[in-house]
């Protein structure tokens, strides 16, 4: 922490952020997959089969990066579901667009997290995925996704999670060690896999997370471990 610590003195969180996807969205696909071992496309399309999706529903992806997300929903669903991808990086929304322009049921907007530009209760699911623990302020983005998604819709997160045991132990080194390295190698600069690991220490557990779900007055939350908890998703009902 003592890295992010001493960035964040001199910036706002949000601001290093935005700059530093910037300067990843060239190879954020290549860095997800080699860090990842291509799993994490296993996973997201296990998180989108664990929600609730039905033909005709309006779902919303924020902090969409280079549009996974809406990308294999619109695989899934064609055309009978209609999905926007938000995120504050141009530069990952240019990729993003060019991913997904086989289908026209995938819209890609440049928008904040923290204020999005939606009228109240406009989606069926809303989706987020490795962006909670990159904004300024969890609660107030957790509040934002539930204004945005409609009564009995469901807000959905998938975000690194805080494996324990002998699991927690091999996931520390790996993220702390071999991370930061296979950045440099591959991306030419370790700062961002840095970060990574490092904005994990102050981010909830997945435990934590379901509690402040609740207590932001979400119904019927479910935690879902992959990774032996190294990624968690959690699903809340609004």
């Amino acid at each position: 922490m003592k890295h992010l610590k001493k960035i964040f003195e001199t910036k706002p969180k949000s601001e290093y952020v935005h700059e530093m996807f910037d300067k990843l969205a060239v190879d954020y696909d290549l860095m997800n997959n080699i860090i990842s071992f291509g799993r994490h496309k296993f996973v997201k399309k296990h998180v989108i089969k664990n929600v609730p999706i039905r033909y005709g529903m309006n779902i919303l992806d924020v902090c969409t990066g280079t549009g996974d997300i809406p990308l294999f929903i619109a695989k899934k669903f064609g055309n009978s579901v209609k999905i926007i991808g938000v995120d504050f990086s141009e530069k990952m929304l240019e990729i993003a667009r060019k991913r997904n322009d086989k289908y026209d049921n995938a819209e890609f907007i440049n928008a904040d997290a923290l204020n999005l530009p939606f009228e109240d209760k406009s989606f069926d699911v809303v989706f987020i995925s490795f962006g909670l623990r990159n904004l300024a302020d969890l609660r107030k983005g957790i509040i934002e996704l539930q204004r945005v998604t409609k009564k009995g819709g469901y807000v959905v997160n998938l975000d690194m999670g805080k494996p324990k045991g002998i699991a927690g132990c091999m996931f520390r080194l790996y993220f702390y060690w071999l991370v930061p390295l296979l950045g440099k190698l591959f991306h030419g600069s370790s700062e961002p896999y840095v970060y990574l690991p490092e904005s994990c220490e102050s981010f909830p557990a997945q435990e934590e997370l379901v509690r402040i779900f609740y207590e932001l007055g979400f119904d019927d939350v479910k935690n879902y471990n992959f990774a032996f908890g190294a990624l968690a998703q959690q699903i809340a009902k609004v």
